[in-house]
């Protein structure tokens, strides 16, 4: 399997299990034997923090205030994983400038050498650093559940929009720069079992055929999974615990399912065809490159 890939967690709204998986998913790579990083990128919250009871002099906030230089120095050991953790209260961070994107995005590249997967839980929502941030993974997982089935798709399309949008700038620049035909998230169903799971993920499909008909955006949509509604355990495990729910009742169907999407996320990735020479991360990093153009330009 190639290494050092990038998955980024988001959806569309709070409230979806996003942090949870994105915890799990850390803790389920990690048990498998790969060297896993997760970022939590939400520094006006530090959700990963809160739920595990964790609590470190630095965080992500230092970084962008310039008390660390590079993102290495947050990262800290935690059960099978390794988190840089985000910090909560801190609103003045809430739409990042040019130099801390560009600031971020270099040391992301640095520390993204080192392990085998790095994850990032993104903060709720369709912002466009947000959705820049989930464009730089190889393998984007949106996560959602049977009632918020809208808004997860609305997140789908709206990536699927930014990157068109992020390509379609650099090819003006860059005559030969590689478009990227589709944008092909994997979706996560919570609080779902799975032939209802199937049958909504169906539904995706044709609205992803309903998108490229009317030339909004081409779609293709994979099924990653889907978690049982287990909110006892859950609430068990993070609430009074503090532990991942795959380290405090490893023999919950949750936990079964967590590692059924950590065995296919590890078997599914393939090499690059020499048509896609740019990274995911490349390709957002120029695109942070060519938006600072623009504005010096006018």
């Amino acid at each position: 399997m190639p290494q050092q890939k990038i998955i980024s967690i988001l959806s569309n709204k709070g409230g979806v299990g996003k942090t949870v998986f994105a915890i799990e998913l850390a803790q389920s790579l990690g048990s498998l034997g790969f060297r896993t990083l997760l970022i939590d990128t939400d520094i006006n919250t530090g959700d990963v923090s809160i739920k595990l009871k964790l609590a470190y002099p630095l965080t992500l906030l230092d970084f962008f205030q310039k008390t660390v230089d590079d993102l290495s120095q947050l990262a800290q050991k935690v059960h099978s994983f390794y988190l840089v953790p985000g910090a909560g209260g801190h609103f003045e961070f809430a739409n990042l400038y040019y130099q801390q994107k560009m600031k971020f995005i270099r040391s992301f590249r640095r520390i993204a050498q080192e392990f085998d997967f790095t994850i990032l839980d993104l903060g709720a929502g369709i912002e466009r650093t947000t959705l820049d941030f989930a464009l730089t993974a190889d393998l984007p997982v949106i996560i959602t559940t049977p009632e918020d089935i809208q808004t997860g798709y609305g997140c789908a399309k709206a990536a699927a929009v930014r990157m068109r949008e992020l390509d379609r700038n650099m090819r003006r620049k860059q005559p030969d720069y590689p478009l990227r035909e589709e944008f092909s998230p994997w979706f996560v169903f919570n609080k779902a079992a799975d032939n209802l799971a199937r049958g909504i993920f169906r539904g995706v499909e044709k609205a992803a055929e309903v998108t490229a008909a009317r030339r909004e955006a081409q779609i293709v949509p994979r099924y990653l999974g889907s978690l049982p509604e287990e909110h006892h355990v859950i609430e068990k495990a993070y609430f009074r615990q503090h532990l991942p729910v795959t380290v405090a009742y490893p023999r919950q169907k949750f936990c079964a399912q967590m590692r059924l999407m950590s065995r296919k996320i590890t078997g599914q990735f393939l090499p690059q065809s020499s048509s896609e020479n740019l990274s995911p991360l490349e390709r957002v990093f120029q695109l942070f490159r060519s938006e600072k153009e623009s504005a010096l330009a006018q």
